[in-house]
C-alpha cells in the first residue's frame, strides 16, 4: 500500500472550514506563541486525520452504495479496514501525545473531539443517523470544538462561555448546514442501505430549506451582534468584502432548492469549496491585520 493510499484516507480536502475554525480560535484574541501553536495545530491535525479515517471503517459497507464515497481508500479496498484501524489508532495516539508534552491542560478538549466525531459513525450511539442529533453533532464537533481547542494554542482558559459562544455559533450554524447539504446529497445511497438521517427522514426538499435557514442565520449574525451592541460597525468592511463571494454559492443553493439530487448538492459543495477558500482567507488575514494594529 503506497502512502497516497493514506493520504488519501485522511481526506485533507475536506479539512478547510475545520483548519479555519482551529487557526481563528489560535488568533482572535491574541497570538499565540509558535512553539505552543506547531506541536497543538499538529495534534489537532493528527486528530482529524484519525476521525476521517475510523469513519470510513465504521461507513466502509454503505460507503459501497454511494457513488461518490465508493472511491474512498476503505470502501474500494485499496485500504484493508485493519490497516484503517490501525492507521487511525497511531494518529490518535499522536495526537494524545502532542497535547501530554505541550499542555496537559488541553486534553479534555482534544479527547472530547476525538470521542464526540469518532462517536458520530460508530455502531453505538452512530450520531449519524438520529434526526436532529445528526446535523447538531457535526456543528459541534466541527464547529465549536475546533474553535475551542484553537483557544488553547493562545492559553486563553480564562474565557467565558458567552465571549466564546458568540464567535462560535456563527461556525456551528455553517457547519451543520454544510452536513445537513452532505445529507441531501447522500439521500439515495442513505435511504437504500437504511440510515435514518435528517433528509432520509423528512425529505431532501425539508432539510435543504433547513441547511438555507442555517446558513442565513450565520450571515446576519454580525448585523444582529452589531444591533445589540456586541460587534463594532468598522467590523462590517469584512462583511462587505465577504458577502458578494457568497452569490454563486446562493445560485447553486436555489437550483439545489428547486431540485435536490445528488449532482446540484455536489455543484453546491465545489462552489462553496472553491469560493469559501478565498473567504475563508480575506477573513483569516482581516483577523491578522485587525489584531496587529
Amino acid at each position: 500500500m503506497t502512502i497516497q493510499v493514506y493520504f488519501s484516507a485522511c481526506r485533507l480536502e475536506s479539512w478547510l472550514s475545520w483548519v479555519f475554525n482551529f487557526a481563528l480560535g489560535s488568533i482572535i484574541f491574541t497570538f499565540p506563541p509558535v512553539e505552543r501553536f506547531i506541536p497543538l495545530f499538529l495534534a489537532f491535525a493528527s486528530a482529524t486525520a484519525s476521525i476521517f479515517v475510523i469513519n470510513q471503517y465504521f461507513d466502509r459497507e454503505a460507503d459501497k452504495h454511494n457513488r461518490v464515497k465508493s472511491t474512498l481508500p476503505v470502501a474500494s479496498e485499496r485500504m484493508t479496514p485493519r490497516d484503517s484501524l490501525i492507521f487511525s489508532s497511531l494518529l490518535g495516539f499522536s495526537c494524545i501525545a502532542l497535547v501530554l508534552l505541550t499542555d496537559v491542560q488541553l486534553l479534555p478538549r482534544f479527547a472530547a473531539y476525538l470521542a464526540l466525531c469518532t462517536a458520530y459513525s460508530a455502531p453505538i450511539p452512530n450520531f449519524k443517523s438520529i434526526p436532529v442529533l445528526d446535523f447538531t453533532v457535526s456543528g459541534v464537533g466541527a464547529g465549536f470544538l475546533p474553535f475551542y481547542m484553537g483557544l488553547g494554542t493562545a492559553d486563553r482558559l480564562d474565557l467565558g462561555i458567552w465571549s466564546i459562544l458568540l464567535i462560535a455559533v456563527p461556525l456551528m450554524l455553517f457547519q451543520s448546514g454544510g452536513h445537513i447539504i452532505q445529507a441531501v446529497g447522500d439521500y439515495e445511497a442513505d435511504r437504500d442501505f437504511g440510515l435514518k438521517t435528517f433528509a432520509v427522514k423528512y425529505g431532501p426538499r425539508r432539510a435543504t430549506t433547513l441547511a438555507g435557514l442555517f446558513f442565513l442565520s450565520a450571515l446576519i449574525s454580525p448585523f444582529i451582534y452589531l444591533c445589540l451592541g456586541l460587534l463594532a460597525p468598522i467590523h462590517l468592511v469584512l462583511a462587505a468584502v465577504v458577502l458578494p463571494l457568497s452569490l454563486p454559492v446562493i445560485r447553486r443553493f436555489m437550483a439545489l432548492y428547486r431540485e435536490p439530487t445528488e449532482n446540484n448538492a455536489a455543484n453546491l459543495k465545489k462552489t462553496a469549496r472553491n469560493t469559501g477558500i478565498f473567504a475563508l482567507i480575506i477573513t483569516w488575514t482581516y483577523v491578522l491585520v485587525v489584531k496587529a494594529l
